[in-house]
């Protein structure tokens, strides 16, 4: 199984995509919350097409939407991929709540990890499996 741990605010729903939205009097959030940046999109399905992953949601919106309602986003926005999970709510850091997932899942995985947190937030061992990225343009290529 390939899995990709995937944040959304800094990742997915970019600084610069908002000050475009704003600049241009468009709409921000739709729904579902803030809209994302359709470059990180783009890449993101690029990243799927290759590695042909599953995605498990790790960002702070699984606190304040259901996984149905993220399957539902998924529809609705006709994002790319295949949402198959949201890690537990079991602790305030991003890497105890992968490990949790992980440890659940009972399968051997393949995985990445994209975020915008500081490596602070991760487990040591998760640290080659981490890909930063800047919140201002988010998942680049």
């Amino acid at each position: 199984m390939k899995i990709i741990f995937l944040d959304f605010d800094g990742v997915m729903d970019t600084a610069y995509y908002d000050m475009i939205l704003v600049s241009k009097g468009l709409q921000e959030v739709d729904e579902y919350g803030v809209i994302f940046d359709p470059v990180c999109i783009k890449n993101l399905e690029t990243i799927i097409k290759n590695s042909k992953a599953d995605i498990v949601v790790t960002s702070s919106w699984k606190y304040l939407m259901s996984y149905e309602d993220f399957l539902e986003m998924w529809n609705a926005r006709n994002l790319p991929g295949f949402v198959t999970d949201t890690t537990p709510n079991v602790s305030k850091r991003r890497g105890d709540e992968i490990d949790a997932w992980i440890r659940e899942c009972k399968t051997e995985c393949e995985y990445v990890i994209i975020d915008d947190l500081d490596t602070s937030n991760f487990n040591e061992h998760h640290l080659p499996h981490l890909i930063t990225v800047n919140p201002y343009n988010g998942l680049d290529e």
